[in-house]
């Protein structure tokens, strides 16, 4: 007390002084030593007298330390720093600044200290700083050092296989000089190299060999970052290669010795022309090659395999295949000696041939020969052969040649006897059966050389139109493909004599009536008519008159009419025959078979014998008419409009009459199926795909195939099947076929969809300020595809003003978020589409949210600076409203509230701002605060009265693609900014309602020219738009 002033007095115990002076009960004393300890005196002064303190000493900060060293310890890898002594410190603290971020610290009580915590391969900073119990130093200079370099990673080695070289790569790391590789065998090989890159070579490597590979990562200091790894060089050569020909099978065997190294072994043989090759393999030292071809020489090699490398060819052996099987192989049957003579091509690979011949009794017959035919005589009659040949050389047989079918002469037919059948005036002859006869042939014939036969598979056989009152002799022989038997001991027959003549016979088509007329100059009161058809059918009439009519006659047959006096149809009594044939009957037995390939059909039906030709008539429902005329009873139609019912018209005709139509239907090939449409579902991997009905189609089946890969298939008898297992990203053709059971339409034009991915399913959105402005960070979960992009999409009404509408996009990018300038008080959709080269999914559930609030407009107060009530106009999406006093640079709430005002003690206009607030943020300040006349801030008065703002400058308009980045000078009161946007060749505005001083606007169209200008905003006031700014835009983005 009664002081006017201190004077504050400090003596170092080294003889240095320091002083001040001050009215207040505090001082700095300036320029003290570091590390010195200082004697403290206060001495109180006014104008009458001065009083002193008593003595307090102070230590002053210790000395910064000086001469800072640091080294790696080689041998540990840790870092070791030291340093001169600080005056004044007790402790000490060392940091060691990583440049990747990485910071430790080692405390200490001496002058060293060991860090063994640090990373390697990285540059670290190292400073020091001194302390005592009260204050520590500023940190020393810093000193520069690099750590130990790391161990080498993703360090492989491979084999060059072609020239015995190993191949070491690593990757790049920091610190390193060069790089030392070492390669030690067991075999005592050692060799090495050097590099200054990220691969060395080690040429000349032994076979075989195992070799331990180290890799030193050298720094010039310590070269000890070691990375250890094995690399096996090439296998070696195998030796005492063998191959022996295994003579059943026509293979080889081949054996060799093991070779160091080898894992597995790889045998090839190919021919000496080189037209073959075939190969084995085993991890034994031996395989059988098989699939040799015959007749030829070959060159056996064995190679030696490991996981990587094959080994240089081995010396090779030789081995010959047996003899081919003889080619061409014919049979000549000599029926006249009873023998055979087998001839084939020649074959100068074989030492002679060997021939079987085995019958259909189980007998064998045998011959060899030196030369290209051989002989087997003495065959018994009646016998079947199948005759094959064999090649041989020094006893190793060929395969048998393929098997040639042939016969010895048929055995004699014995038994023979004959009748005659008096209506036909024809001989029935009969036998028993004979040994290797496939038909027999009847020969008859009279004195003066009229003869008639008859040729069939089995007994009996009809000789035809013998003469009236003949005799005949008679005889028969068996046949085969290659022979005939000798002819049977002949035998007579008589024909009886015909008596009657002038006999006519008429018929009408289609009628079962015959006409039967003929002279009566026999004296008798009965005649008797007889047709017997070529089945042994029998009808007959009688007549007292010259005329006769036989009714029920059959269509399709042919008669033989005879007339006769009695009964009795072999009396002398009777007509020679006469022949007629009757109408073919209606075809029946009509089959229609599907052509599927030809789009047509095959009909048959049933053979007439009296047909001498076919009409077919397919008359389609859609009026398309095929004719087939034909003289069999099948035909081939072709080429007919698919899906059709077509109805089938037959007729058969003979020598003057046609028959009535076999008439019936039938369907044709289904047309292919249309209007295909496919729903892809891209959650489950399936599509399922549809199409519209084709006519006759009782099944579909449909085709996904793939750009790569195997086809998927499903079928369904309605009009849709689902296709399951589908890979997303992948593009499929999807078609379809059309099947009536029997045969199947061609497929669809195909149907190109991608399986598209699906658009993810969780979105998420967090709103951050950066500077003055508001970004919405939107992030989603991945979609299990490959090579899947995304495109986040957001649209909104700004103030909810349907005028001001929002709509943006980001860039097609494989990342899974993108960041959004928002404006504020702004609702808005988020969607995410997902796509790649199959195509864009449908956008994902949208997420709806609101941006931050505006900040609020009107802000106002009343009542004066010790009490006043601050209000404001509300702000869409607020839930808060916040006023903070910013005085001396602070920001300290002064009230909190969701209504629209707030009072406030000691306020003052020119340090206040108001906020508003919602979940997701808060809004920028507005500090444009308005109270009564008169009493408004100064530096609001140009605002307030005088709306003239100024107007915005263009900075900088960029294009990036098909998007363009517009920025501009702050405007100062302005509360938002118009962004006008002209396209040049369409001479269309687009109007931006801005907060911030930029604005990105993107899917732009391509090569365009467009012009933005900029006018600032506030409440209904705007400036003039600023000059234009023009760019053109890219090809694409």
């Amino acid at each position: 007390m009664g002081a006017d002033s201190y004077i504050v007095q400090a003596f170092s115990m080294q003889g240095h002084e320091s002083g001040c002076e001050t009215p207040t009960q505090s001082c700095i004393l300036p320029d003290l030593l570091c590390g010195c300890t200082y004697n403290i005196t206060v001495i109180a002064d006014n104008s009458v007298c001065n009083v002193s303190s008593g003595i307090t000493q102070m230590k002053a900060v210790p000395c910064v330390p000086q001469q800072v060293e640091a080294r790696v310890v080689c041998e540990s890898g840790g870092v070791a720093v030291s340093w001169e002594p600080s005056k004044g410190a007790s402790s000490y603290t060392t940091v060691a600044q990583g440049n990747g971020g990485y910071e430790s610290t080692c405390n200490s009580s001496v002058t060293t200290c060991l860090f063994s915590d640090l990373l390697c391969g990285l540059n670290y900073s190292i400073s020091v700083s001194a302390s005592d119990e009260t204050c520590s130093s500023a940190r020393s200079s810093d000193v520069e050092i690099n750590t130990l370099p790391c161990v080498p990673q993703g360090v492989t080695a491979e084999m060059v296989c072609s020239n015995d070289t190993g191949v070491v790569s690593w990757e790049e790391e920091e610190g390193v000089s060069s790089y030392r590789v070492q390669a030690f065998g067991p075999d005592g090989h050692r060799t090495e190299c050097n590099s200054t890159e990220t691969s060395c070579q080690l040429p000349g490597l032994h076979c075989g060999q195992l070799y331990n590979l180290t890799l030193t990562a050298q720094d010039g200091e310590c070269d000890n970052s070691v990375a250890h790894l094995d690399l096996q060089s090439v296998p070696c050569t195998p030796t005492n290669v063998k191959a022996s020909l295994l003579c059943h099978s026509n293979s080889a065997a081949v054996t060799w010795e093991r070779a160091s190294g080898a894992v597995s072994y790889l045998a090839v043989a190919v021919t000496a022309d080189g037209s073959h090759q075939t190969q084995c393999n085993n991890t034994m030292t031996h395989c059988d090659l098989d699939d040799l071809q015959c007749g030829q020489t070959y060159n056996v090699s064995v190679f030696a395999q490991d996981e990587s490398c094959s080994s240089v060819e081995s010396n090779r052996s030789y081995v010959q295949t047996a003899s081919c099987a003889p080619q061409n192989v014919t049979v000549n049957a000599q029926c006249a000696e009873g023998a055979i003579t087998v001839s084939w091509s020649p074959n100068p690979d074989a030492q002679y041939f060997h021939v079987a011949a085995v019958s259909n009794t189980g007998a064998r017959l045998y011959c060899n020969s030196s030369s290209t035919t051989c002989t087997m005589n003495n065959l018994p009659c009646g016998q079947h052969y199948n005759v094959t040949v064999l090649s041989v050389r020094d006893d190793c047989e060929s395969q048998p040649s393929a098997g040639v079918e042939t016969s010895s002469a048929p055995c004699m037919p014995s038994n023979p006897k004959s009748h005659l059948d008096c209506v036909s005036n024809s001989a029935w002859v009969t036998w028993d059966d004979a040994d290797g006869a496939l038909s027999y042939f009847v020969y008859a014939e009279e004195m003066n050389g009229h003869n008639s036969t008859c040729t069939t598979t089995s007994s009996p056989c009809e000789v035809p139109d013998l003469k009236c009152g003949t005799r005949y002799t008679l005889h028969l022989k068996a046949t085969n493909e290659h022979c005939h038997s000798n002819h049977s001991a002949t035998f007579e027959l008589v024909t009886g004599p015909c008596s009657l003549t002038s006999i006519s016979i008429a018929t009408e088509c289609n009628n079962d009536t015959i006409l039967v007329d003929w002279e009566n100059t026999v004296n008798t009161t009965l005649y008797v008519v007889t047709a017997e058809g070529h089945d042994q059918s029998l009808i007959s009439c009688n007549s007292s008159s010259d005329s006769c009519e036989l009714e029920d006659v059959r269509c399709g047959m042919h008669y033989s009419i005879i007339v006769s006096a009695s009964s009795n149809r072999c009396s002398n009594l009777r007509s020679s025959p006469k022949k007629i044939q009757t109408a073919p009957c209606v075809p029946d037995n009509v089959t229609v078979v599907q052509s599927c390939e030809e789009s047509g059909v095959t009909v048959t039906w049933g053979h007439s014998p009296v047909a001498t030709s076919y009409q077919l008539t397919a008359t389609g429902s859609d009026g398309d008419m095929v004719n087939c005329s034909t003289l069999v009873n099948n035909c081939t139609l072709a080429d007919l409009h698919c899906g059709q019912l077509y109805n089938l018209s037959i007729t058969a005709s003979g020598d003057n009459c046609t028959s009535l139509p076999s008439t019936s239907s039938f369907r044709s090939v289904p047309c292919q199926p249309s209007g295909l449409t496919v729903d892809i579902d891209c959650e489950t991997n399936s599509a399922v795909l549809s199409w519209d009905a084709s006519e006759g189609a009782v099944n579909y089946y449909g085709c996904a195939q793939p750009q790569d890969g195997d086809a998927l298939y499903c079928d369904s008898p309605a009009l849709s099947c689902t296709f399951d297992g589908l890979e997303c990203g992948e593009i499929y053709n999807f078609s379809v076929e059309a099947s009536d059971g029997f045969c199947n339409s061609s497929f669809s034009s195909p149907l190109t969809e991608g399986a598209v991915p699906c658009p993810p399913t969780a979105l998420n959105v967090r709103m951050q300020k950066i500077g003055q402005y508001h970004w919405a960070f939107t992030s989603w979960d991945s979609v299990n595809c490959s090579d899947v992009k995304y495109l986040a999409e957001i649209s909104g009404r700004i103030k909810d003003d349907p005028h001001a509408l929002m709509e943006v996009s980001s860039y097609w990018l494989p990342r899974r978020y993108f960041e959004f300038p928002m404006p504020c008080s702004t609702a808005y959709n988020l969607t995410v589409r997902a796509g790649n080269s199959a195509g864009v999914s449908a956008p994902s559930a949208a997420f709806a949210g609101v941006t931050v609030p505006c900040p609020p407009q009107n802000v106002k107060y009343s009542g004066n600076a010790q009490s006043a009530v601050l209000s404001w106009d509300a702000s869409l999406f607020a839930s808060t409203y916040t006023v903070y006093d910013t005085s001396e640079g602070g920001h300290v709430e002064l009230c909190s509230t969701p209504t629209l005002s707030c009072p406030l003690t000691d306020f003052n206009s020119s340090a206040t701002e108001v906020t508003a607030s919602n979940a997701w943020g808060e809004s920028n300040p507005n500090a444009v605060i308005t109270g009564p006349v008169g009493s408004r801030r100064r530096r609001h008065v140009r605002e307030t009265y005088n709306n003239d703002l100024e107007s915005p400058k263009v900075l900088n308009v960029s294009v990036s693609g098909l998007s363009v980045y517009v920025k501009w000078t702050t405007v100062k009161s302005a509360t938002s900014y118009t962004l006008k946007i002209q396209d040049q060749s369409e001479m269309s505005v687009e109007v931006r309602t801005v907060e911030g001083d930029f604005y990105v606007e993107t899917d732009l169209k391509p090569r365009t020219t467009y012009c933005f200008q900029v006018a600032a905003k506030k409440d209904s006031t705007q400036t003039p738009y600023s000059t234009r700014r023009c760019r053109t835009t890219g090809a694409s983005e």
